[in-house]
């Protein structure tokens, strides 16, 4: 299926490297895992290739072939550590993917005071607006469950890198935050859960 996929992307896109992601190159996929894949060839933007593939959902990136060989790395392209190489052709993907390691293994570089500071204070605002009731609360209220996964890990000055593998992290290093997490985000859970979780990510006001 694989050599299928590389043949689809070669004539979709004219792509000469290709690179499985995410859950199936880590060897921890489930039925309902997408098959993460990033493509790089001779097009003048990223082009994403969504859809559905051989009974699960394919997530394509396409990008430009300058991306893989730019000297500053964007911090979105961490997402393909630990990837496997599934095409070549122009030896890109092996020193792409020592270059992205040696980045994901360096400290992140740690939010401004002032961007930390508008973290807390938005969850104290969004909190408060969602216990109002109505349609944008219940809204704003999934909005700040959301947002304060990655919030968490931008306030302690580590690396955020998505929900699965971030939830793994608090298990393991954080079983406290873990559980406010698992109470808040509960089916029924209720506004006061979402505060306990605030205080715990972010602080009281």
């Amino acid at each position: 299926m694989l050599e299928a996929l590389v043949a689809e992307l070669r004539r979709a896109h004219g792509a000469h490297t290709v690179i499985l992601y995410g859950s199936h190159a880590r060897g921890d996929a489930t039925a309902e895992s997408d098959v993460d894949v990033a493509a790089f060839a001779e097009v003048a933007r990223t082009l994403r290739d969504a859809r559905a593939w051989h009974g699960t959902f394919l997530d394509g990136f396409v990008y430009p072939t300058a991306v893989a060989t730019a000297e500053a790395l964007d911090g979105e392209m961490l997402k393909l550590v630990g990837g496997r190489v599934l095409a070549d052709d122009r030896g890109l993907a092996a020193p792409l993917l020592a270059r992205l390691a040696a980045l994901e293994a360096a400290a992140p570089e740690p939010a401004p005071e002032d961007h930390r500071q508008m973290l807390r204070m938005w969850a104290h605002k969004t909190l408060a607006r969602a216990r109002r009731g109505d349609v944008e609360a219940h809204y704003r209220r999934h909005w700040l469950l959301y947002q304060l996964l990655e919030d968490h890990f931008t306030l302690r000055g580590l690396r955020y890198r998505g929900p699965k593998l971030a939830l793994a992290e608090l298990r393991t290093g954080a079983p406290a935050t873990y559980a406010a997490f698992e109470r808040a985000l509960a089916p029924g859970a209720g506004l006061d859960e979402l505060a306990a979780l605030v205080d715990v990510v972010i602080g009281p006001t």
